[in-house]
């Protein structure tokens, strides 16, 4: 079996307290860490002393910190740490996810049975975070994958591991869109690359409600990555994307964090014109008048 290395890239530019049991998780690994690297993004916020910190809580020489400028992008971040690491596969994480103890001994499996894979992803856990436990863990188990499926949702999910032939058949992490993953996704779609689902949870993360801002940005950040990506998706939902950037009043949002399929353009086309037309309000006065003449009528 071959064995790969496997090179895995913290983003930690607003320095989480998370960190410490994510290298925990990984240092629970049992197969795997000698051929792994980790490579924690940062910008200023960690001390020198840190790395010593880190080493002697995962047991592994090969962790490290790569400083960048303190207005470094979270995209530009991540694409510099990938080009100064030396694994053939690559995991992107947040301080906050946690890796199953087989993740590793898992990804070696998965590349022997299934060479031609390019992006491996796995089901996980939701934990909820540590000011809210009432809400308690659940399993969150993913579908194969399908192109329509990632058209409608970024729905991968934490345990998500890229080869660096596939992440380098991508431009990387964009910058002008909060779906950063999503959109790379994407891009490793439309460049070819084979998915493989894990069907065990191999990863955790906490259950993070979204603020105000990504919730007012949700539109736009959606519609920027259908453009991105334009000849992955129907021509309805680049309609659709192109309408709502223009502020055009039929293109709503849609659902949170779903982006609209072809059928779903075509009904909020359809609901517009009605409003346009009145259509809607002579419908509703049809259905009180009836209602009223059904309340008022005696028995046959």
């Amino acid at each position: 079996m071959r064995k790969h290395t496997v090179s895995i890239i913290v983003s930690d530019l607003e320095t989480h307290p998370g960190l410490p049991r994510l290298l925990q998780s990984i240092s629970r690994q049992s197969d795997g860490l000698d051929r792994t690297e980790i490579v924690v993004a940062g910008n200023g916020g960690h001390a020198p002393s840190d790395q010593d910190v880190w080493r002697a809580i995962t047991g592994l020489d090969a962790i490290r910190l790569e400083a960048f400028d303190t207005d470094v992008t979270p995209s530009r971040a991540r694409n510099l740490a990938a080009s100064r690491t030396l694994g053939d596969l690559l995991m992107f994480v947040r301080p906050d996810y946690r890796l199953d103890p087989k993740y590793l001994t898992t990804v070696d499996a998965v590349f022997e049975d299934h060479p031609e894979t390019g992006i491996m992803y796995a089901d996980y856990i939701r934990l909820a975070p540590d000011r809210n436990r009432a809400l308690g863990p659940s399993m969150v188990q993913l579908p194969p994958y399908r192109d329509g499926l990632l058209q409608a949702r970024g729905f991968l999910g934490p345990g998500v591991l890229i080869t660096r032939e596939a992440f380098d058949r991508t431009n990387g992490f964009r910058d002008n869109t909060f779906y950063r993953d999503w959109d790379l996704w994407v891009q490793a779609a439309l460049a070819g690359s084979q998915f493989h689902h894990v069907s065990y949870p191999l990863a955790s993360c906490e259950h993070h409600k979204p603020s105000f801002r990504e919730r007012a940005e949700d539109g736009r950040c959606k519609a920027i990555l259908v453009i991105n990506n334009q000849q992955f998706f129907h021509e309805h939902t680049v309609r659709w994307a192109l309408a709502h950037l223009r502020g055009e009043a039929w293109a709503a949002s849609f659902g949170f964090m779903s982006i609209p399929g072809p059928l779903d353009v075509t009904h909020m086309l359809h609901d517009h014109a009605m409003r346009a037309m009145g259509a809607d309000t002579l419908a509703d006065e049809a259905i009180r008048r009836f209602r009223h003449a059904a309340i008022n009528s005696g028995p046959f």
